[in-house]
């Protein structure tokens, strides 16, 4: 890095119980970012069993590349790079509900009106 506005390069890591979620797509995804620069990732999760389902956790962390060891000057530790994450999310758990008869389910932007409604009947 030579100057304070080159990119960084990050990685998130999903981190879902493989018991409780199905997670569509890649769990761990590397990418690079520059200083107040939004990136932003679809992520869909598919519940796997009834009951109270605490939401996956996201981790994201600076990838750092050690500094190269000369002769004339010894390996120095790197610096540790902070980032801050916002999580926007409409909650931290879901309640998945069995043997439903019928499910309707909403796809796209609330915000915008913008939704998608899907209805599916189950076999009785």
């Amino acid at each position: 890095m030579t100057s304070p506005f080159d990119p960084l390069d990050f990685y998130y890591t999903i981190d879902a119980n493989p018991d409780v979620w199905l997670v569509a797509g890649q769990r761990r995804v590397q990418f690079t970012a520059k200083e107040d620069e939004v990136k932003e990732w679809n992520v869909v999760l598919i519940p796997l069993r009834a009951g109270n389902a605490l939401m996956p956790n996201v981790e994201i962390r600076a990838k750092i590349k050690p500094k190269e060891e000369t002769k004339q000057t010894p390996v120095v530790e790197s610096e540790v790079l902070n980032c801050e994450t916002d999580y926007w999310s409409y909650g931290d758990a879901v309640v998945v509900v069995p043997d439903v008869g019928t499910s309707t389910v909403g796809v796209g932007e609330m915000a915008q009106r913008s939704v998608v409604w899907l209805e599916s009947s189950g076999l009785v």
